[in-house]
């Protein structure tokens, strides 16, 4: 047995530790290989079966890549293993879809003030014809949904933030079901159009480098989003 395993740690877990450990004390970057399985069952005195199951596991939370049989090599951060982890919450009610909305609010009109401060021309060229998309698009239509979903993640991108924009990459998944669900509350033409004329304004925010605008622009498109939500629930 180990003589550095903590307790209630199982071998596989003692294992992904000091896997984590090696990456971090020999500096390793993305890309970079790790030793192989062999070196590891030698180096930490478990069998080979414990460490094939222990690079499963990390392979698995995005942090090694074993693709194709070849050696170990460092991952690059992911927002999948979050999404599934989300989704996993929603289903089984640890959380809500407004928790979800709640959260994204915090950090979206963070990430557009440092978007409009940190943007390149064609990001905002960019975010600003998607905006233009949502407003030709159909309404209702899985066209606006998808654009609506893509335009809050180039904002984030635009950020420059990269855990941010992960972090609301992750959403995505939740977004597909949720953002159609927002729509609905739209009952009439002119609520429609607001929050068209909306988007709209968070792109001018970012095309005219305004961070507090961006801010408090995406801050009312969330106090209307909520609160639309809020009550369709209580009609329901």
């Amino acid at each position: 047995m180990p003589s550095d395993l903590h307790h209630e740690e199982t071998r596989v877990q003692y294992v992904m530790r000091q896997v984590a450990e090696h990456i971090g004390r020999e500096r390793l970057r993305v890309g970079d290989e790790l030793p192989s399985e062999n070196s590891f069952t030698e180096r930490l005195g478990v069998s080979r079966p414990v460490v094939r199951e222990a690079f499963g596991a990390l392979a698995a939370l995005n942090i090694i890549d074993t693709a194709n049989g070849r050696r170990p090599r460092v991952s690059a951060l992911s927002s999948q293993t979050l999404s599934i982890s989300l989704d996993h919450a929603v289903r089984t009610e640890q959380i809500s879809v407004l928790q979800i909305w709640e959260t994204r609010r915090c950090l979206e009109t963070e990430t557009i003030a440092l978007a409009a401060v940190r943007r390149t021309d064609e990001e905002a060229e960019r975010i600003r014809a998607i905006a233009e998309g949502m407003a030709r698009a159909e309404r209702g239509s899985p066209e606006l949904i998808g654009l609506d979903i893509a335009l809050h993640k180039s904002i984030a991108e635009a950020s420059r933030n990269t855990l941010m924009a992960k972090i609301i990459a992750s959403f995505e998944p939740l977004l597909e079901s949720a953002v159609p669900a927002a729509w609905r509350t739209r009952r009439t033409g002119e609520e429609h159009a607001a929050i068209i004329q909306k988007h709209l304004e968070l792109a001018d925010t970012i095309m005219r480098r305004d961070a507090d605008a961006a801010r408090q622009a995406m801050d009312e498109h969330f106090d209307r989003a909520v609160g639309a939500m809020l009550a369709e629930a209580a009609r329901n």
